[in-house]
């Protein structure tokens, strides 16, 4: 195949198709006939893919991977069929309901029988292309598409240009959802009009990732430019911070210009500031696209952590200490300068750059603990430990001292002591609490748990809760008195739940108070107070206090107790809704851990409104997770636990690992809870003291999803893997 210049180009638009046809589930392979290359005189701009995308109004796009995502397989599926030309274009990304297909040669056609106002187009390298193509090949050999789709002759929108409602109406009645996709939809638009009235592209991308940005392009077509920035490649053309500053991200970088992804078309304050600085003069080009997804791509571009990280020359980071003592300053701009595995730095150099490693890679924790002769750091990325950087031992002392200034503790070996600072990384503040324990021979442990702020409160939408869990907790949170219980071992999420739930009830006619230790995110229009021993302000005395502040929601922290939690259920009988979590293994035996605390078994049965359990496992990466076949042994226990009816014919699908995912195959994670609201039955049960047996087999009657019966719906559903929720299994009915 000669290189795609003017000519070539030009030839391509008379393709004639002159192969046999393929056989089924093979995609055909292009022919190109009477293509010669270019004889010169042509600049090099017109012939690169950022030339030929400007003239055909299109993207250029460098993919971050040179495969189909296993999210646009399915919807390829969804909505296409067997090609019939030699040249189609490619799915590589979804945008919400819309598929991201790809192409060397914008005059192509075939687009897999997919209306073309359900397709955005983007122009890749021939290279990509054919990798691309070469991967689709293989999944399509074992599983042959379809010969015909009836949503190939779907009628597109009516809508006008800006007419959002008007598109979402049509999507949910038109477009091929699932049953239980348009409920949720219908549901969460439902709520968004009544909090937010007349809803903007940002409210719908609350209500589900980009669905604002795929609404506003069936309204406008490929007038306007939008992508998806989770398949945003990274970049090294702007500083993080100045990214992170104006909310951009370069989707591609050209010589003449650069495509921004933005939410807006204002970027003006960021080409000013870019020229000021000395930057070159680049022509800036909009993509819109989801805030939020901006957000997290910027945060990906700064990740470098993979599973040989310690000795990696790509995590360099040079980060400096801010004058105040309680405040670390990182700024990501210094990051160029410094090697990790080079002798000549200094400690607190080597400690500034570990603290931005372990956020950039989305570490909830940072371990830093004597190994052998090594002083070892440990971050927890997605629920898993993970070494980061190691040292000599003799160096260990130097930076326990050193977060112990950060903190103002006392330098004190013995003694185990907790503290807290602060680290300021570009516009993100992020809070870190610190526990010093006692180790052998004298030495320490650290360790610090991040609290980031940019991550703000996460709506009820974000929590991804099925109709049942969201009819449950909707029904409950509008209680005028009861007790709510959120339960599950450390690190499970249950803080990041209470505030969601609080969050989604805060206005201006309803009095929330809280005791917390700590506080985790300032919520203004709540009233939150710190636990402060010292003044004699525990739960149970701070509860008891509160209960004069004419609260109608009260949020505790946790109910350690008998005191707290008998202050807890009483108040829950005298007017309030509280919130509190609580650790139990499930939903079923929070109630017997309150009732061995103390709790008398008719008070809490008058109270208890809903008992959830929660736990958090690792989501698939969408980037490397490969379809595979459920075999029979796994059919059988879904079949069992009531996952199945049928035959499973749909794939589930395998971690594999990439450089997006560090190699691991998983990506983020997701809560997986296990609600029972508590009916006459339950309340029954409470009160007589029943064995868990009982309420295990009155739950079952109720329709209450165990902890695996939920990871087995995540598994069927593509997001996770029968190893993962292994560890639940000992929740199956």
């Amino acid at each position: 195949m000669p290189p795609l210049d003017a000519t070539t180009l030009e030839a391509m638009t008379d393709m004639s198709v002159s192969a046999p046809a393929p056989a089924s589930g093979e995609v055909p392979v292009p022919q190109v006939g009477g293509a010669k290359a270019g004889s010169g005189g042509v600049a090099d701009f017109l012939v690169s893919i950022e030339g030929i995308a400007v003239q055909f109004g299109l993207l250029p796009v460098s993919l971050a991977r040179t495969n189909c995502s296993a999210d646009a397989e399915a919807l390829m599926r969804k909505l296409g069929r067997f090609p019939r030309e030699d040249d189609p274009w490619l799915p590589v990304a979804t945008l919400g309901p819309l598929l991201i297909v790809a192409h060397h040669n914008p005059k192509a056609v075939e687009m897999w029988g997919i209306p073309s106002f359900l397709a955005v187009r983007v122009v890749v390298s021939r290279e990509q292309y054919d990798s691309v193509r070469q991967d689709l090949v293989s999944r399509t050999t074992s599983n042959p598409l379809a010969q015909e789709n009836a949503v190939e002759f779907l009628p597109g929108p009516t809508a006008g240009a800006g007419d959002l409602r008007g598109a979402f109406n049509w999507l949910v009645t038109n477009y091929p959802l699932e049953t239980n996709d348009r409920e949720r939809l219908l549901r969460l638009h439902a709520e968004a009009v009544e909090k937010n009235g007349v809803l903007v592209a940002e409210d719908y991308n609350e209500i589900q990732p980009n669905l604002g940005v795929a609404l506003a392009y069936l309204t406008e077509g490929m007038s306007r430019l939008v992508f998806n920035p989770q398949e945003a490649p990274r970049q090294d053309l702007f500083p993080t911070p100045l990214l992170d500053k104006h909310g951009i991200f370069p989707v591609y970088c050209g010589t003449n210009k650069v495509f921004l992804l933005c939410d807006d078309d204002n970027f003006y304050a960021f080409e000013d500031e870019w020229l000021s600085s000395g930057g070159e003069n680049f022509e800036f080009v909009p993509v819109i696209a989801d805030s939020r997804e901006i957000r997290q791509a910027i945060t990906r571009n700064g990740s470098t952590v993979n599973r040989s990280t310690y000795d990696s020359e790509d995590l360099g980071r040079d980060l400096s200490l801010g004058v105040d003592v309680n405040l670390v300053e990182i700024d990501p701009d210094d990051v160029a300068a410094i090697n990790p595995s080079n002798v000549n730095h200094t400690p607190e150099e080597l400690m500034h750059w570990v603290l931005y490693t372990a956020i950039t890679a989305r570490a909830s924790d940072l371990h830093i603990e004597k190994y052998y002769n090594l002083a070892r750091f440990r971050a927890r990325i997605d629920g898993r430990l993970q070494v980061i950087f190691t040292c000599p031992e003799e160096m260990l002392m130097r930076f326990i001292a050193l977060i112990k200034n950060y903190s103002n503790m006392k330098q004190s070996r013995q003694d185990a002591q907790d503290a807290r600072f602060a680290m300021a990384i570009g516009k993100r503040r992020v809070d870190v609490r610190v526990a010093a324990v006692p180790w052998r021979k004298e030495m320490q442990k650290l360790t610090l748990r991040f609290l980031d702020k940019s991550d703000g409160v996460k709506e009820l939408s974000a929590l991804n809760l099925s109709k049942r869990q969201s009819s449950l907790i909707k029904r409950n949170i509008v209680r005028d008195q009861g007790l709510i219980l959120v339960t599950g071992p450390t690190g499970s999420g249950k803080t990041t739940t209470l505030y969601a739930l609080i969050n989604s009830i805060n206005e201006e006619g309803t009095n929330i108070q809280t005791i917390e230790d700590p506080i985790e995110y300032e919520l203004e229009g709540i009233n939150q107070t710190q636990i402060d021993e010292v003044n004699g302000i525990n739960f149970g005395s701070g509860l008891r206090a509160l209960l004069r502040a004419d609260p109608d929601v009260i949020l505790i922290g946790e109910c350690r107790d008998e005191e707290t939690a008998t202050a807890a259920v009483n108040s829950a009988l005298t007017g309030h809704l509280v919130l509190t979590t609580l650790h139990a293994n499930d939903s079923m035996r929070a109630v017997s851990r309150l009732l061995s605390m103390g709790v008398e078994p008719y008070l809490l049965a008058d109270c208890l409104a809903l008992s959830q359990a929660q736990r958090l496992i690792r989501r698939l990466c969408n980037y490397c997770k490969r379809p595979a076949p459920a075999d029979e042994a796994t059919q059988q226990m879904m079949y069992k636990q009531g996952m199945i009816s049928a035959v499973l014919t749909e794939p589930i699908y395998e971690a594999v690992g990439c450089p997006e995912c560090h190699g691991s195959g998983y990506s983020g994670r997701i809560a997986l809870m296990e609600m029972c609201e508590i009916t006459t039955e339950f309340a029954d049960l409470i009160e007589a003291e029943a064995p868990q047996s009982k309420f295990r087999e009155a739950a079952i009657r109720n329709g209450v999803l165990s902890l695996f019966q939920e990871g087995l719906l995540q598994v069927i559903a593509g997001s996770t893997t029968m190893k993962e929720i292994q560890c639940l299994s000992y929740t199956a009915v």
